[in-house]
């Protein structure tokens, strides 16, 4: 076996950025018949098919916004490169994604592999922006020199001071789905994953009319407490995240279209309330797909480090 590349990418990963529910009761695919998405079967399958839908329709919005790379939802990747050492000592990176919210290992040197030194990080050495972080540690470095007043340190001020790194963080929107139902009055929920939740973060129970606000205060392996009891009833596959209300409205126009396109099967609601199939794609297919990716433009970065 060769060299085995030693980043772990979130491509490939299609996490749902909306429910069922927050599809089906929006106005924007109000007119959409979900009953016939797959001919002569049973709502549970035709759920499973918006399902499907769903989870393709958040991946056309993650390859809008980072191209080929890369996803809204938080998750954890290990990357590495190669970066400068600033006459400080400083080691400013600049991850492929953001935001940034936790970094989990780094270790730098000059050469890759057993070459590298592990940081021992702390709040003391590890600054964390939303677009980079900042490693104070003299890893893979000499020792402080002083010249006069200059503090400097050893290796830092050389024109070729290119060091490898290695880092695994933590990024993106804590986006999961509720696994347990939960009632009125309860602080715990049940989740698939607590990728990216943090005590402290301010998060939003998706759940149509019943829509809240919460502060998680504690996190445990697949479940989160909140710092008040939550206000209402919330069923299996609530979404808990803090991916923007207007990801979610985009998410939703884009599966809308993909239903259009479907063409054959795909009934829409006329003025008159009689259904109207679609075959082939249509204009408002396109309007569909259009609006969403418009939506989607602010979030739009350009992949790599700079």
């Amino acid at each position: 076996m060769g060299v085995v590349a030693p980043y772990v990418g979130s491509e490939g990963v299609a996490t749902p950025y909306v429910s069922l529910t927050e599809v089906k009761f929006s106005p924007t695919a109000g007119a959409i018949d979900f009953s016939n998405l797959v001919g002569n079967a049973s709502q549970a399958v035709q759920d499973r098919a918006l399902y499907e839908l769903i989870k393709r329709a958040s991946s056309m919005a993650d390859v809008h916004i980072y191209g080929k790379f890369g996803t809204l939802s938080a998750t954890q990747n290990t990357e590495n490169g190669r970066t400068h050492v600033n006459r400080l000592g400083q080691i400013v990176v600049h991850p492929y994604f953001t935001p940034i919210l936790e970094l989990v290992s780094f270790a730098a040197g000059y050469g890759p592999g057993s070459a590298l030194e592990p940081a021992t990080l702390s709040s003391n050495n590890v600054e964390i922006e939303r677009e980079q972080f900042v490693v104070t540690t003299n890893v893979g470095l000499g020792p402080l020199v002083q010249f006069g007043s200059l503090n400097l340190i050893g290796g830092s001020w050389s024109t070729n001071n290119e060091v490898f790194v290695q880092y695994t963080y933590v990024n993106g929107f804590p986006n999961t789905f509720s696994t347990a139902s939960m009632t009125a009055g309860s602080t715990t929920m049940s989740v698939a994953s607590t990728v990216g939740i943090y005590p402290g973060s301010q998060l939003m129970i998706w759940d149509g009319m019943n829509d809240e606000p919460v502060i998680v205060s504690t996190v445990g392996t697949n479940s989160v407490t909140f710092a008040s009891p939550v206000a209402y009833n919330h069923g299996v596959g609530c979404n808990l995240s803090s991916i923007p209300a207007v990801v979610k409205q985009a998410v939703i126009h884009l599966v809308v279209g993909l239903i259009k396109q479907r063409g054959q099967g795909g009934l829409v609601l006329n003025e008159l309330g009689e259904p109207t199939p679609y075959a082939g794609s249509s204009v408002m297919n396109s309007e569909d797909l259009t609006i969403g990716y418009a939506l989607l433009e602010e979030f739009k970065v350009v992949w790599g480090r700079s």
